[in-house]
């Protein structure tokens, strides 16, 4: 039997990203690595981004010492379930806002951060600039929105210009940062770590396409020189070869407003998400929900097929999609669709009524 192109090809990005994540790094820093010996079925991984440092007035001068963006990723196999943390969400191990958790204690203490706010162990973490998101973005070729009125937000002191019209919209790494900073429309920040989950999920689905894949370890070898991390080759490597089954899911953190501006985690509804979004499992059959399909004609036509020999009707809308996914608050009947399309499941702020499935151009290429 012949190799198939794509395993050849995925064998010499797995030999050049082993080339890249093994760069020789300080003394200093392999001292303070920490070692895992053994089978790694399961990691928790804090992942956050950080904002911009200014020395003055227009002067940005680097990666700032806040994290603007943080997410809990737990691999499980090949699943990613995440969770992500609203940046005003108060922390008592960092005596405030958990966004300043990095700065005051480095990412030791963002981590004991995450832990407190999740109940989840955060075992690793990678800490990423917004140039290493940018470069990566541009390596699987950029991404694609679907704005529903114009985007604008000018802070002239930060030099931050965000101008995108309505309508659909291609962006390069640069414009996607801007895209996920921007935060000043009626649900403010959760808003914002809605359009992040989008953009996370059409980044994996570029990701999965071997032909990104020699652009993409170019840009990692690139980004991982500005990165914060004590993640190691020998974690890395064993999840690689799933990258193309890879299941992805995304919620945010439940939580509740409290005095000062501070956001607090909501316990009373914590539990019930735990359970439903990390102890979710495909159900067998069809669940009872209300189901509907968004996106192009020609999709919408052959999913309401497809789901038809499951016993299920569907409602249909076309529409413009961005990237194709699946979302609800319903974390079983949601495993079972995304499952069922192979999609990102992702748990949107806003309500949603039953299951949406969005089926984008995303599909056709």
């Amino acid at each position: 039997m012949r190799p198939r192109p794509s395993l050849l090809l995925l064998s010499l990005v797995l030999f050049a990203l082993g080339a890249v994540l093994s760069l020789p790094r300080s003394q200093a820093e392999e001292a303070i690595r920490p070692k895992r010996m053994g089978v790694l079925p399961q990691m928790g991984v804090v992942v956050a981004g950080r904002d911009i440092e200014y020395c003055g007035h227009h002067t940005p001068c680097g990666p700032g010492s806040r994290t603007d963006t943080i997410f809990y990723l737990r691999l499980i196999g090949s699943e990613v379930r995440g969770v992500a943390i609203p940046r005003d969400l108060f922390s008592p191990v960092a005596r405030g806002r958990i966004n300043a958790a990095y700065a005051r204690g480095g990412a030791e203490l963002l981590k004991r951060a995450v832990e407190e706010a999740t109940g989840l162990v955060a075992e690793r973490h990678l800490v990423l600039t917004l140039e290493s998101v940018a470069r990566v973005v541009d390596a699987l070729g950029g991404v694609e929105v679907v704005l529903e009125r114009p985007m604008r937000y000018t802070d002239r002191a930060a030099r931050l210009f965000i101008d995108f019209p309505a309508g659909r919209l291609h962006l390069t790494g640069e414009e996607a940062v801007k895209y996920m900073r921007f935060r000043h429309d009626a649900l403010g920040d959760y808003a914002r770590l809605d359009r992040i989950k989008g953009v996370m999920g059409q980044a994996l689905r570029r990701a999965q396409n071997p032909a990104t894949w020699p652009a993409l370890v170019l840009a990692l070898g690139e980004a991982w020189r500005e990165l914060d991390t004590d993640l190691t080759l020998e974690e890395l490597l064993p999840y690689l070869p799933s990258v193309r089954s890879l299941r992805l899911s995304l919620a945010t953190l439940p939580t509740r407003e409290g005095p000062s501006g501070f956001l607090y985690v909501d316990q009373a509804a914590m539990a019930a998400f735990l359970e439903g979004f990390f102890g979710a499992v495909p159900p067998s059959s069809p669940p009872r929900v209300a189901v509907r399909l968004r996106g192009v004609p020609e999709l919408l036509a052959w999913a309401q097929t497809f789901l038809a020999h499951e016993g299920i009707l569907a409602e249909l809308e076309v529409a413009e999609v961005a990237q194709s996914g699946v979302y609800t608050k319903d974390p079983e009947a949601g495993a079972y669709f995304a499952d069922l399309f192979h999609l990102p499941l992702l748990f949107p702020h806003r309500p949603v009524a039953g299951v949406v499935v969005e089926l984008g151009q995303d599909l056709l290429q």
